[in-house]
């Protein structure tokens, strides 16, 4: 009995402590639970690090937040050594959104996560990693299409197809990047062209999409720019950076497939 708690004192003492900006954290959190709400969560030296699908499989998240975009990161693990841990982030979510945005975030890691904000603390308990779905692999995927826009005109967009249906269709034709969505009623077309896009190359795409995912993900988009790589009938693969690259989100969406 002795020798068991000895073994997991010494585990529980091989954690982290860090401090970061609230916003960053928030956005970075809201990144995540636009595809699940609880996941495993990678610690190393190097940062943080986030794959998981969505329970239905239609979606992917990849997320990166290195290690410069934290002001303070004390990793107590061995350097060659990735310590992995379950975290509820849609809890943490809700933590952020009533806490104070302004500021710094103090995370301390020993067997729960204890969240600090000013005058504010709340301790998280961690989830048993295996009640969670392992680490997806990523899938190979040769796109033909890759757009840079503004992100600010995809998230108004997408805020206005939510208003016509549950789906969006979305590709290029010749030198023009187009998404569409429609309604028993009504119809929403936007189209940009080549020299109106940062960047346009490749093939004609089209693809439908859930509107429901693509929300949750245009959401976390608080950049300003978004690269897209597209197909026909062919997953999405949405990219973005924040924090001056040291955060790296990337989604893969799976296509709805028209029946004929």
């Amino acid at each position: 009995m002795g020798d068991k708690e000895e073994t997991e004192k010494e585990v529980w003492t091989k954690m982290f402590r860090a401090r970061i900006d609230a916003s960053l954290l928030k956005e970075c959190v809201d990144a995540i639970t636009a595809v699940v709400d609880e996941s495993r969560l990678k610690i190393s030296d190097d940062g943080w690090r986030v794959r998981a699908v969505d329970a239905a499989n239609v979606a992917l998240i990849d997320f990166e937040l290195r290690r410069e975009a934290f002001d303070e990161y004390e990793n107590q693990t061995d350097e060659e050594q990735e310590m992995e841990i379950g975290v509820d982030f849609s809890k943490l979510s809700d933590i952020l959104r009533v806490g104070w945005r302004k500021g710094d975030i103090t995370l301390e890691l020993n067997d729960k996560l204890h969240v600090k904000m000013n005058a504010l603390s709340y301790t998280l308990s961690l989830i048993s990693i295996e009640t969670l779905r392992k680490e997806p692999k990523l899938p190979s995927l040769e796109f033909p299409t890759r757009v840079v826009l503004d992100a600010e005109d995809f998230r108004k967009v997408i805020k206005v197809a939510e208003k016509m249906g549950d789906h969006i269709v979305m590709g290029v034709s010749g030198d023009v990047f187009f998404m569409e969505a429609e309604s028993e009623m009504d119809s929403m077309r936007f189209e940009l062209r080549r020299e109106e896009l940062l960047s346009l190359s490749g093939d004609n795409a089209r693809s439908i999409f859930s509107l429901d995912y693509i929300a949750a993900m245009s959401r976390a988009m608080n950049v300003e720019t978004v690269t897209l790589y597209l197909g026909t009938d062919y997953p999405l693969r949405i990219e973005f950076e924040l924090a001056d690259g040291a955060v790296h989100i990337m989604y893969l969406l799976a296509p709805r497939i028209e029946s004929e």
